[in-house]
């Protein structure tokens, strides 16, 4: 512990080495995580926390319990009474109400259908747009002969975009 000792510390507690003070290089700060950062699969992982719930629910009891148990005092596990259902499902209805603010609290998710096949067909523009300049890239630049309908017009090289979609078709 590098800290220093307070007056309620035990002294098995207080720095053996007293602090290095502006010395002491600073720790690089940690990766900033982007505001939109899907929440955690386990915030929507509700099916196990249901399928307990209701095993407790239609399992029998072995033995007639004893003393009815209070609310603070039910078990998570074994044969569940279905006056305390309500109770033992709260954990499952705060879960619920936890991935609603996940998702709500995701980018875009105001955003129409309308809106959404706006962007797509805008982007599909664009994308046919950049295949039109690469296929002009791929093609050879007219020389002098072939201006003269003297040269062989056979080495025309082939479109970026047709060898580009040949080579995903093979890999697939």
């Amino acid at each position: 512990m590098s800290g220093a000792a307070t007056p309620y510390a035990p002294a098995s507690a207080r720095a053996s080495v007293p602090p290095t003070g502006s010395a002491t290089p600073a720790l690089p700060p940690p990766p900033a995580s982007p505001s939109h950062a899907l929440p955690a699969p386990s915030t929507f992982d509700l099916v196990p926390d249901i399928h307990k719930l209701l095993k407790r629910i239609l399992e029998t009891p072995s033995q007639p319990p004893a003393a009815t148990p209070t609310p603070g005092q039910l078990s998570t596990e074994g044969p569940l009474e279905i006056q305390h259902v309500v109770t033992a499902a709260n954990d499952i209805r705060l879960k619920i109400q936890k991935a609603r603010r996940a998702v709500m609290a995701l980018p875009d998710i105001d955003r129409t259908c309308e809106d959404q096949d706006d962007e797509i067909e805008h982007l599909e523009m664009r994308i046919a747009r950049l295949k039109a300049s690469l296929s002009e890239l791929g093609t050879s630049a007219p020389t002098a002969e072939d201006m003269n309908g003297e040269g062989d017009q056979s080495h025309v090289s082939v479109d970026c975009m047709d060898a580009l979609d040949l080579a995903l078709a093979q890999e697939s």
